[in-house]
């Protein structure tokens, strides 16, 4: 097949009501020099139903589809599984139920790419509750202490995601990891944009493991030779109270939580101008 500039990637399983929001982001792009891979790990669903009546859309776009479905051994094994099947020189995964931003994302992270860069990324919408709030990318510098990077709101050059691989020894850092791994090899590798690329549905697995999440992060610092703060055990029991504390006070504040003054917004954020195709 022909290269393409970006692989859009979802992997995902029994994800019948997610997978449309998604599908739609993707093929509102009005840069069309993409092809969308979804890698199913053998629903049980509805998924590929769902996902299958988009073909026809996809065609009149000139944009190559695809879905493979076939088993794998999870998340990040599925991710490593669909980089080997990617034709684009930069892949961008895109979870079931996240949507990019708006119709431009891939528009304007063509003016961006070069051949400087491993991995270019930029800042995120969160969606909770039907409320959105801008979470600002960090600079790298802060891998130390916390992921500054959602790695739907990247991309990554082609390559070096099948030269690094996602490490499935961790159930969910594998992403960080291997930014880890790129960063250790090439700081300057790194390129961080003031551009919202993608809206994140928080509720996934490393949004609901907090201690899990920050040992691992840990571990993948000390395994990449990744200069840590001095006391990380403290600055994992720091985090995981923080999360706890917000725990509370979602239970306590209920609908209330998600207010402007903790920056929610009902609209403020919800840029994506995509419309569902039928």
């Amino acid at each position: 097949m022909n290269k393409t500039r970006f692989s859009v990637i979802t992997v995902c399983l029994n994800a019948e009501k997610e997978i449309e929001y998604t599908i739609n982001s993707v093929l509102n792009q009005d840069d069309t020099d993409y092809e969308y891979l979804i890698k199913d790990g053998q629903s049980n669903d509805a998924t590929i139903e769902i996902a299958e009546k988009y073909r026809d859309r996809f065609r009149e776009k000139n944009i190559s589809f695809r879905i493979i479905s076939e088993k794998d051994e999870g998340l990040y094994d599925a991710m490593n599984r669909s980089a080997e099947y990617a034709n684009g020189e930069w892949i961008m995964y895109l979870n079931a139920g996240d949507a990019l931003f708006d119709e431009h994302v891939l528009t304007r992270l063509s003016s961006e790419v070069s051949g400087k860069y491993d991995v270019i990324y930029g800042n995120t919408v969160l969606l909770e509750n039907g409320k959105y709030k801008l979470l600002k990318a960090g600079e790298t510098s802060c891998f130390k202490n916390y992921n500054p990077i959602c790695h739907q709101s990247s991309i990554t050059r082609t390559e070096i995601v099948r030269k690094y691989l996602f490490d499935a020894k961790y159930e969910i850092a594998a992403d960080f990891d291997l930014f880890i791994k790129i960063f250790s090899a090439d700081e300057k590798s790194f390129r961080k944009l003031d551009d919202t690329l993608c809206i994140y549905r928080l509720g996934g697995v490393s949004s609901n493991r907090v201690l899990k999440r920050e040992k691992e992060f840990d571990a993948s610092r000390r395994s990449n030779g990744l200069k840590r703060v001095a006391f990380p055990h403290l600055q994992i029991t720091r985090v995981v109270l923080i999360e706890g504390t917000r725990k509370l006070a979602k239970k306590i504040l209920g609908k209330n939580f998600y207010s402007e003054k903790r920056g929610w917004y009902p609209e403020k954020y919800k840029a994506a101008q995509w419309r569902k195709i039928d």
